[in-house]
């Protein structure tokens, strides 16, 4: 049985921290870009007159077939890439080096978004809202209601999806995939204590927790622009700029535990605290007005109106990585907890007492056994970052034995304070280590051990009465007692 409590990771992320990283512009590409999307070893650049591709990082373009139109919003489906133009979505199944047309979603209106979600098509129009398609693309269905209006951006949070407008649309969630909508419980962004309600032209989501909006209202209303956080899927919001110099928001990506803010006239911002702290990313920048944001394992690039920038954020990254237990840190035979990692890793793998757990390569692990846990997160080929740890122990005075053998021995008993542990460990596929308690029956300390075979001297410990026990994934040995006399 899984306990349902929640518990925050002891370790807090790090605050904003320097990098001396900076801009590079692509050579050879000098067209508005409007989105940036890799696909395969192919980067691409869509346009407001349709696409490039780029098979050696940016040095080189060539223009996409099939498309002559602005290419505005990326989404896969298996090994289909989608992107959203005018009145339709184009499809390429080589990696945006040629596309071919889906039929028509809705006539004289440009598509704005495209989101997928298993069979689940989602377009967002630019002034009729959201229409939804059950058969990837080949009929839409509108979903009018009285919020229809300019689609700005939307995005997956777990089971829900969000969609935000400009001008009359509030702020939209859907729990069927975009099949029906919902104004969310806070309708949006309020103007301060108006009833209108802000422009939000960016969305993203962190660690599948905390929804983020961007808002740019033009100058009637330019002193509510900014980046805001919701932790309650939108009913409540919390403007967070400090150290933004230029609040009006085009842009937002996520990488881990950082958010990336692309403004309108000032550049690149980015924070490690959710918002608390933003500083500036603009060395190297020379456009600050920021079309599009996009994050492919450890590089950000930036769509701007001559072309197309990127940046190396590995530095950016580590230390920044974060480990928190979904569960109770004492657990009990039969139990586990599950420990969760930031998202936003391309692998994960987790250890316990410093030893590699096998198989053990997503951001989730169900942890069953005592000791200190972490992972390793890899947010690119050689980019790598170590979470905080997090200890579990097992509850005092549960009777955690399982059949097991007597598989431990001590001696010397009574001793001076040098005990020796003897040992041979069942299944050496699982974890195994050696627990201490005291005569009340609290947790000591854990001996963990890798040969299979062999002992342990523990010494200076205090005079009293002790038991141990060894413990071999789930199953644990009869507690054995011992007396320290000095």
């Amino acid at each position: 049985m899984i306990k349902k409590h929640f518990l925050t990771a002891a370790a807090l992320l790090m605050l904003n921290i320097s990098v001396d990283a900076q801009w590079s512009q692509l050579p050879n590409l000098s067209k508005n870009v409007i989105s940036v999307f890799v696909s395969g070893n192919n980067l691409l650049a869509g346009t407001d007159s349709g696409m490039l591709y780029s098979t050696d990082n940016g040095n080189s373009w060539n223009p996409s077939s099939g498309i002559n139109t602005y290419a505005n919003s990326f989404a896969r489906d298996g090994n289909k890439l989608l992107v959203s133009s005018y009145e339709k979505l184009w499809q390429s199944t080589n990696n945006g080096v040629s596309w071919t047309a889906l039929p028509t979603i809705y006539t004289f209106q440009g598509v704005n978004n495209i989101a997928i979600k298993d069979t689940h098509y989602v377009a967002g129009l630019n002034g009729s809202g959201v229409w939804y398609s059950s058969d990837h693309g080949t009929s839409w269905t509108s979903i009018a209601t009285s919020w229809q209006g300019r689609n700005t951006d939307m995005v997956f949070k777990k089971d829900m999806m969000f969609a935000s407008y400009q001008g009359s649309g509030f702020l939209q969630k859907s729990t069927n995939f975009g099949k029906t909508w919902n104004e969310s419980a806070g309708h949006g962004i309020k103007i301060g204590t108006s009833s209108s309600f802000q422009d939000i032209y960016c969305l993203a989501v962190k660690n599948d927790s905390v929804l983020i909006a961007g808002t740019k209202n033009g100058n009637l209303y330019s002193q509510y622009d900014g980046v805001y956080f919701s932790n309650n899927d939108g009913t409540n919001w919390t403007k967070k700029t400090n150290g933004i110099t230029t609040t009006a928001m085009n842009s937002l990506a996520v990488a881990g535990n950082v958010i990336f803010a692309g403004t309108d006239g000032g550049g690149v911002f980015y924070t490690t605290d959710e918002g608390s702290n933003w500083t500036a990313l603009n060395n190297g920048l020379s456009n600050l007005t920021i079309n599009k944001l996009y994050i492919s394992g450890a590089t950000l690039y930036a769509g701007v109106s001559n072309g197309m920038f990127k940046i190396d954020i590995c530095d950016l990254l580590k230390k920044t990585s974060t480990l928190h237990a979904v569960g109770d840190v004492i657990i009990k035979s039969g139990d586990s907890t599950q420990l969760l990692a930031n998202t936003g890793g391309v692998s994960y793998q987790w250890f316990l007492q410093n030893s590699l757990i096998s198989n053990s390569t997503s951001n989730s692990f169900y942890a069953k056994a005592s000791g200190n846990y972490k992972a390793v997160i890899s947010y690119a080929t050689n980019c790598h970052d170590t979470t905080n740890s997090i200890g579990l122990n097992y509850a005092v005075g549960i009777n955690n034995n399982l059949p097991l053998p007597q598989n431990l021995k001590l001696y010397p008993n009574p001793s001076n304070g040098a005990v020796v542990f003897e040992y041979t460990i069942p299944n050496p596929s699982e974890p195994c280590e050696i627990l201490l308690y005291n005569a009340a029956g609290s947790f000591i300390k854990s001996l963990p051990l890798i040969h299979p075979n062999t002992q342990i001297i523990v010494d200076n410990l205090p005079a009293g009465m002790y038991s141990a026990t060894l413990r071999n994934g789930s199953a644990t040995s009869p507690s054995q007692k011992f007396i320290v006399i000095k």
